[in-house]
C-alpha cells in the first residue's frame, strides 16, 4: 500500500475550484499577518491590512492557478495523462501546511502581539515547496533536475510577490 498513490487518487476527486480555497485562505492569512506586522510598526493603516488580506486571497487563488498552469505546460504533463485541472488542484492542495502555519501565526499574532509573518508565514510557504516539487516531478515524468529548477522558480516567484506586496505598507 503506497500512501502517495492513495493521496494522488483521492486528489483527483476534489474539484480544482475547491482546492483553491486551501491555497487562497493560506495566502490570505499569510498576507494578513504581514499587514498586521506593518500595522504594529506604524507602516500601514487598517485599510491597508484589509487590502493586503484580499490581495493575499487573490494571490493564493489566481496566482497559484496561473503558476500551476505554467508548470503544467512547461513540464508537458498532458502527454502523461495529467490534465490542467489536476495540476491546479494538486498545486493548491500542496499549501495545506502553509494554511496550518498561517493560522497558527495569526493566533500568535493576535494573542501575543508578535510579528509573525516571517516566522510562520514564510516558513509555511517553504514547507509547501516539497509537495510542489513532487507534483512537478510527477508532471515532468520524474525529471529530477527539471523538478528542482521549477520548484526553485516557483518559490522565488511566490516570495518575490510577497515581498513586493509588503511594499504597500511601507
Amino acid at each position: 500500500m503506497n500512501p502517495g498513490e492513495i493521496v494522488k487518487n483521492q486528489m483527483i476527486k476534489i474539484p480544482w475550484p475547491y482546492s483553491l480555497t486551501i491555497s487562497g485562505l493560506s495566502f490570505m492569512l499569510f498576507f494578513l499577518q504581514t499587514g498586521l506586522d506593518l500595522l504594529r510598526s506604524g507602516q500601514a493603516t487598517t485599510g491597508t491590512v484589509v487590502l493586503m488580506a484580499m490581495l493575499g486571497l487573490l494571490y493564493g487563488t489566481a496566482g497559484i492557478a496561473l503558476l500551476a498552469v505554467m508548470v503544467w505546460a512547461l513540464s508537458q504533463a498532458e502527454q502523461r495523462g495529467l490534465d490542467m485541472e489536476w495540476a491546479i488542484s494538486t498545486f493548491a492542495l500542496g499549501y495545506s501546511a502553509t494554511f496550518v502555519y498561517a493560522l497558527s501565526g495569526l493566533i500568535f499574532s493576535l494573542a501575543f502581539g508578535w510579528k509573525t509573518a516571517v516566522a510562520f508565514g514564510v516558513t509555511g510557504l517553504l514547507w509547501a515547496l516539497r509537495p510542489t516539487m513532487f507534483t512537478i516531478k510527477q508532471m515532468s515524468g520524474d525529471r529530477v533536475a527539471f523538478s528542482i529548477a521549477m520548484t526553485t522558480l516557483c518559490g522565488a516567484i511566490l516570495l518575490m510577490g510577497w515581498a513586493l506586496l509588503g511594499k504597500f505598507g511601507g
